[in-house]
């Protein structure tokens, strides 16, 4: 009875023993988003196209076999409805609340393309990594997940284009049990995620008004400066 109990706790503990973090120049520039927010000098768009797609996590032990020479090339695989559902829904909620999103008054799209490496589940760690990592206990194991997302806008204000990285970088231990509730790698992967879409919202915002910035012209020659261009056009 005591060994059952005690592997019922391991189990627990190597559900919930990790703790997630996020990582990369994702930090939103305050003074770009408070001038976005409080401007509107750029013409939304009327559609946003999301596109995401996911290179799974590959256990090493998977390779073996494939050779080095004409590896097969990764295919990214379908995320789950709900988290493609969720990525659209804070891509439109976003970028309408930078202004640069309007489906009724807007004209022009916007497309964002999210390109994960390393993503895992929890049936495919239990599978392969949590089963061939057997010192998990003794010392800590990590899993790091690459977030690729580019948007491009092609508006009225012309055209931009925002290339943003991140990362998240989830850490098994025993002890990190009590950091899960609030360090749970998918709520750090949402976090992530929507301080992309704000990045990529300003960036786009920063480069559009660049772009649609009237050309100012030329200042009007004084009194002094056509004189001293007649001084030198004389002596010549």
């Amino acid at each position: 009875m005591k060994l059952r109990n005690f592997l019922i706790l391991a189990a627990l503990l190597l559900t919930s023993g990790c703790a997630s973090f996020n990582s990369g120049d994702v930090l939103i520039p305050r003074g770009y988003l408070r001038q976005m927010l409080a401007d509107r000098g750029v013409k939304p768009a009327s559609d946003i196209m999301v596109v995401w797609k996911n290179f799974p996590y590959k256990n090493p032990t998977d390779m073996i076999g494939e050779g080095a020479i004409d590896p097969p090339k990764p295919q990214p695989i379908p995320v789950p409805i709900s988290d493609l559902v969720w990525l659209k829904d804070h891509a439109r909620s976003i970028f309408s609340e930078a202004g640069l999103y309007d489906a009724e008054t807007g004209s022009g799209t916007i497309k964002i393309t999210l390109i994960s490496y390393g993503r895992w589940t929890y049936g495919e760690i239990f599978r392969s990594f949590l089963v061939d990592t057997g010192y998990i206990f003794i010392i800590p194991a990590s899993l790091l997940v690459n977030h690729q997302l580019v948007a491009e806008y092609d508006g009225l204000a012309g055209r931009a284009k925002a290339e943003e990285i991140g990362r998240t970088k989830t850490t098994f231990h025993a002890i990190l049990f009590p950091l899960y509730p609030l360090f749970r790698p998918g709520a750090t992967e949402h976090s992530l995620l929507k301080s992309m879409l704000w990045r990529s919202a300003t960036d786009i915002y920063s480069k559009a008004k660049r772009s649609n910035a009237p050309t100012e012209p030329s200042p009007e020659p004084t009194s002094e400066n056509r004189a001293a261009t007649e001084v030198t056009e004389t002596d010549d």
